[in-house]
């Protein structure tokens, strides 16, 4: 099953592998995309973010048809997490330029103030994301910007903290990690891997040093197969256009998919990815000369093919959209 919120409305559908017929889930107002992802295989998280009001993390049962709110707060909700045990809820606050990130578990909320937010940025490199390691054991916070990432890390935009205790345990290395951004966890490891000047990053919890991966590496939007085995990822050709690329763990190279403009790739199975068409702007782009057509396809790693899915209109392609059940 999988669910995705679409560029032109605010709705969200549930696609179902039994079923071609995508079902309605959700429309709302207006405001930002909902950006939906499962809780459970019977769940789903979504943010109502109108263009005035309070924003809401709200949850939404598939079985009963029935939301509930989990948070109701005033400003922004940029990106939020639920823990994939589903006991800990994690999100993003800017509000009048104030940043904050909240992890919420029962009635019990702790709070982590971050730098300031003078304003965001508009290219490719600008990533927001909260994701739980596997084993729920930590969390990855990325709020990356143009203009922002030089002030104290202990305060910025890329943390990794302990669950357990809502502490710090790993910030990127200052000087050429500076800047790092474009991270993911490994599915079955606490083993991170992110970008910054160098390349390509690795970091195990527990050791204090990084290693290097893929020097001159400069990906976007990774994800991790489910074996291990491999991590998807998009590359920004000399003009400019995405292609979406495979970089093998086990020989350490960087394989092609086709050669079409393709971006946000994720695996389903350990040999089929899924990833969205881009076109050449329809009016004006903010992040490059390409965007997204709405169009899903998917990718044979065996048979070096790719097939068209009944999916046209859909947002984005988050690592957490998708229930494999």
């Amino acid at each position: 099953m999988f669910t995705a919120s679409t560029p032109n409305a605010n709705q969200i559908f549930l696609y179902d592998s039994a079923s071609s017929a995508p079902q309605q889930l959700v429309s709302l107002a207006g405001g930002a995309p909902p950006e939906p992802r499962f809780v459970s295989s019977q769940k789903i998280a979504y943010v109502d973010q109108p263009n005035q009001g309070p924003a809401r993390i709200v949850t939404f049962d598939l079985s009963t048809h029935t939301g509930t709110t989990a948070v109701t707060v005033n400003g922004q909700l940029p990106a939020f997490a639920y823990s994939h045990d589903g006991a800990t809820l994690a999100y993003l606050l800017h509000d009048a330029g104030k940043a904050s990130l909240h992890v919420r578990r029962g009635t019990r909320e702790a709070t982590l103030n971050l730098n300031p937010i003078p304003g965001r940025g508009v290219g490719r490199d600008d990533e927001l994301r909260l994701e739980y390691a596997p084993d729920d054991k930590y969390l990855l916070m990325i709020d990356t910007f143009v203009g922002n990432q030089a002030q104290a890390p202990e305060t910025g935009q890329f943390l990794v903290l302990r669950a357990a205790d809502n502490t710090v345990a790993f910030v990127p290395p200052s000087g050429v990690s500076a800047n790092a951004t474009m991270a993911t966890w490994a599915r079955a490891s606490d083993r991170l891997y992110y970008r910054d000047a160098v390349g390509v990053r690795s970091w195990d919890a527990g050791v204090p040093s990084v290693g290097t991966l893929a020097s001159g590496l400069h990906w976007y939007y990774p994800a991790a197969s489910t074996d291990n085995r491999w991590l998807a990822f998009t590359d920004i050709d000399a003009q400019s256009v995405p292609h979406a690329r495979l970089y093998d763990l086990q020989t350490n190279h960087v394989m092609s998919s086709v050669t079409g403009p393709r971006s946000h790739p994720i695996f389903l199975t350990p040999d089929t990815i899924w990833y969205l068409e881009e076109r050449a702007c329809q009016s004006e782009c903010l992040g490059g000369p390409s965007e997204t057509s709405g169009k899903v396809l998917a990718y044979s790693m065996t048979a070096k093919s790719e097939t068209a899915l009944p999916f046209t209109d859909v947002h984005n392609l988050s690592q957490l959209s998708v229930f494999r059940g």
